[in-house]
């Protein structure tokens, strides 16, 4: 259930934030084969039977707090902070380039994507940052083409 806080202000902030960082964090080389996620285990066990999209996932492990692993744990703590550092550095680009954008399915990504000449640098220097950190989404392809 949506409420207003989600569509407005701080709350549409960090909604925005954690989808484009979701959409944004980069992966290694295209051909590589990727280390197993480090939640993979958890969300095999929990939350097999959900969607992607819509916070789902991201809420059966809230849910499943007590029984994630320490590893899951560290993963979602990394995580959390790169969605911090993007919320600080590309919020503003977001509310000013996307503003009428629908977060999710990789919409505010392929928004940045469409204005990358628009993007601040410390908002493109950023992602670029989270890409090579390693963060490893399928959808982080729809931005290559924001570079630094």
């Amino acid at each position: 259930m949506r409420t207003i806080a989600s569509d407005t202000g701080i709350g549409r902030l960090k909604h925005v934030a954690l989808s484009t960082f979701l959409a944004i964090a980069g992966t290694g080389p295209a051909n590589a084969a990727p280390p197993p996620l480090p939640c993979s285990d958890e969300i095999a066990r929990y939350c097999k039977n959900l969607g992607l999209g819509g916070g789902r996932v991201q809420n059966c492990l809230r849910e499943h707090d007590a029984q994630l692993s320490p590893a899951c744990r560290a993963g979602l703590e990394s995580a959390l902070a790169r969605h911090r550092e993007i919320q600080a550095a590309c919020g503003a680009d977001v509310e000013r380039l996307c503003k009428d954008v629908r977060p999710g399915k990789g919409r505010l990504a392929a928004c940045l994507k469409e204005h990358h000449r628009e993007v601040s640098s410390l908002c493109k220097d950023t992602l670029a940052a989270a890409r090579k950190a390693g963060s490893r989404t399928e959808p982080a392809r729809r931005t290559q083409g924001i570079h630094p």
